[in-house]
């Protein structure tokens, strides 16, 4: 399987959010074991994200999305800490939004391939 970084990307935001539905559905049933488990793999897919970004032009763009998963990363481990289903939530709503812009992307880049016009592709 020959995976674009977007479709690597996404997978990673899929896995993501099952994590955090396992994490509450867990921590729901009083499972607590089973929720520290889903929280720590949720974590860990959280830094992979932040770990695959690179910064090496400086972009704006990168230093925000670093802060948008170090922001990520602190909703989890509130939760976890707190058993605060409204901050899973939270970051089960920030991974949705991160997974639509994305595909989104994704959809882009496909279009315009599809149209000889690779304008977008080169600076994605």
């Amino acid at each position: 399987m020959n995976a674009s970084p977007i479709d690597l990307r996404l997978m990673l935001l899929d896995g993501l959010n099952r994590r955090i539905d396992e994490a509450g559905v867990s921590l729901h049933d009083g499972r607590t074991a089973d929720a520290l488990e889903a929280f720590a793999k949720a974590r860990a897919i959280a830094e992979e994200l932040e770990s695959g970004i690179s910064e090496d032009g400086g972009s704006e763009l990168a230093r925000q999305m670093k802060h948008l998963y170090a922001f990520l990363h602190r909703l989890l481990v509130e939760a976890r800490v707190e058993r605060c289903h409204t901050k899973l939530d939270e970051a089960r709503r920030l991974v949705d939004f991160e997974h639509e812009t994305w595909s989104m992307v994704n959809q882009r880049l496909t279009d315009d391939s599809d149209d000889g016009d690779s304008t977008l592709g080169r600076t994605a």
